[in-house]
């Protein structure tokens, strides 16, 4: 069953696109990621989908009601000056969920708040924060769960944390649709939009994703990366790109012994290997694709 669709979905500020003709549903049980830089338009998606920002085209079908959905923004939007607990017993009073001390004490425990029950939310770190604000969230127990980018900020141990509680909760048969501009956070979508300036780029799995971008990936690493990197593209390379030290080139399918060697021997090269064509490889050539270029330096 499909918890929303929507189609054509646009939203522009003056002469300003955010969002460009998105289609996109989110089905009972999936687990969906937008991924892309920021002004890529997750956001503003994001937004739209909640009803915090009215469209500017396309049609927006949401059969859930309020307590359906939840949304949790990129910034941290509950009151720095109330309690854990008494953020918790506040969102509870707006939904007018009774009694709710039970299930409070339940996502409390869940989540590992328990013993900061009583400590200003305004003085949590930025991953018990997030964790509080998932609280606040799944209080009406949701089918479907927005998050917007809800790790950016948070430090690796709390992130790898969050999305072990993510996965807890999307096993428990709540649908999840997150943002991210983190390719290794994409991954754990079973679907995702690659987006950029308000454009859906690909949709699709990682498996589709590599098998979409055909070829042998190089990770090469030169501390002389410019020199580097002018003689690979001697080499006629069919994507090139570069991240500080490390130049990543997919080559046409072909014998890789005698390239790798190839590489291995130019002038600068520090260490080359085989690589796995990663999104963030899918990404860029996608990016690419649009943009009329095949090489970023």
């Amino acid at each position: 069953m499909s918890l929303f669709e929507a189609q054509g979905l646009s939203c522009r500020f003056g002469d300003k696109v955010a969002v460009q003709s998105l289609d996109l549903t989110v089905s009972e049980g999936e687990l969906v990621g937008l991924i892309g830089p920021d002004g890529a338009g997750k956001t503003t998606t994001f937004r739209m989908l909640t009803g915090l920002q009215r469209p500017t085209g396309g049609t927006l079908h949401r059969p859930l009601g309020r307590e359906g959905i939840s949304y949790v923004p990129q910034t941290f939007s509950l009151a720095p000056d109330l309690t854990v607990e008494e953020n918790l017993r506040f969102q509870a009073g707006l939904f007018s969920l009774g009694d709710a001390a039970p299930r409070i004490a339940r996502l409390l425990e869940s989540v590992g708040l328990a013993p900061f029950r009583d400590r200003l939310s305004g003085a949590l770190s930025g991953g018990m924060k997030q964790k509080l604000a998932l609280c606040c969230a799944l209080l009406t127990e949701p089918r479907l769960l927005l998050l917007d980018e809800p790790t950016t900020g948070v430090d690796p141990v709390s992130r790898r944390e969050f999305w072990e509680l993510l996965h807890t909760v999307h096993d428990q048969g709540v649908a999840i649709l997150f943002s991210t501009p983190y390719m290794d956070e994409a991954e754990y979508a079973h679907r995702m939009l690659l987006m950029d300036e308000g454009r859906v780029l690909m949709e699709g799995d990682l498996p589709t994703f590599r098998a979409s971008l055909p070829g042998l990936v190089f990770r090469v690493v030169s501390a002389r990366r410019r020199e580097v990197q002018k003689a690979i593209e001697s080499l006629a390379p069919l994507d090139l790109f570069t991240e500080g030290e490390v130049i990543r080139a997919r080559f046409p399918v072909q014998d890789p012994e005698p390239l790798h060697a190839r590489l291995a021997t130019l002038p600068g090269v520090e260490q080359v290997r085989l690589s796995e064509a990663s999104l963030e490889d899918v990404f860029l050539h996608a990016l690419a694709s649009v943009s009329g270029g095949g090489r970023h330096g």
